[in-house]
């Protein structure tokens, strides 16, 4: 999922080198990591800045460094936005990090680059409240520390699942290359395209995925990876299985 020099979508290219082909799916292998909106964690939020610089502007090369002269990477949707973070087993670094962009006078992200096929409607239901996942970044750092990707990668999801619940997201937005699609697809998330292909840092399309279809998948207990994904999380925002 790619980005852009205002905003964007969600950003996988740049760790495509530290992260598996597929999300490993039994939880034996998994190390479960503190994965947490940092909004309110100054240092945490600086470090996910400086991420989003080293990936963005270093690694990749999809913004100019010198745009960034204090070599923090922000835009104006982080006002917008919820951030989560991943951090290693003693607290002491952020290991991952994304935001979840929330609608606004602005916009969304992934609105500048895709266009969504006319016959969409479920963006626009009363009912619906949709987030962009955007700015998924992964320190280099994870071999140095032994610790895996796909566990850094359930880590944040589990973040990310847990903060639009607690917020009353009922759907994300992402733009993916097909590759990562497959990827989440291990996880049986339920990617829906909503647009056609375009060249967004690299062939694209944009999908919307509904929570409540995923919660079930959660609430089944059929893939270990997902077990701990309600751990922690508040009773009134726990997912009700259907009848």
């Amino acid at each position: 999922m790619n980005t852009s020099t205002t905003g964007a979508s969600v950003q996988f290219h740049s760790i495509k080198s530290r992260t598996p082909k597929r999300v490993e799916t039994s939880s034996s292998r998994l190390q479960w990591l503190d994965g947490r909106q940092i909004d309110s964690d100054p240092r945490l939020m600086d470090e996910s800045h400086q991420l989003r610089y080293q990936v963005y502007c270093v690694e990749r090369r999809f913004l100019n460094p010198d745009d960034y002269p204090d070599r923090r990477e922000r835009d104006e949707f982080d006002r917008h936005s919820l951030h989560l973070g991943v951090l290693s087993p003693d607290g002491s670094a952020l290991l991952a990090s994304a935001r979840l962009v929330k609608v606004n006078m602005i916009g969304l992200p992934l609105f500048r680059h895709c266009s969504i096929y006319p016959r969409e409607h479920d963006l626009f239901q009363d009912s619906t409240r949709v987030a962009e996942i955007s700015r998924l970044c992964v320190s280099r750092s994870l071999r140095k520390r032994h610790i895996g990707a796909a566990s850094v990668a359930i880590s944040l999801y589990r973040a990310i699942y847990q903060a639009s619940k607690r917020n009353g997201f009922t759907h994300w937005l992402v733009a993916t290359e097909p590759s990562l699609q497959r990827l989440l697809s291990s996880l049986k998330v339920p990617f829906r395209e909503i647009g056609p292909r375009t060249d967004y840092y690299g062939p694209v399309a944009p999908y919307v995925i509904d929570l409540s279809k995923w919660d079930q998948t959660i609430l089944s207990r059929s893939l270990p990876a997902l077990h701990s994904f309600l751990d922690g999380l508040e009773p009134e925002y726990r997912p009700m299985a259907r009848s």
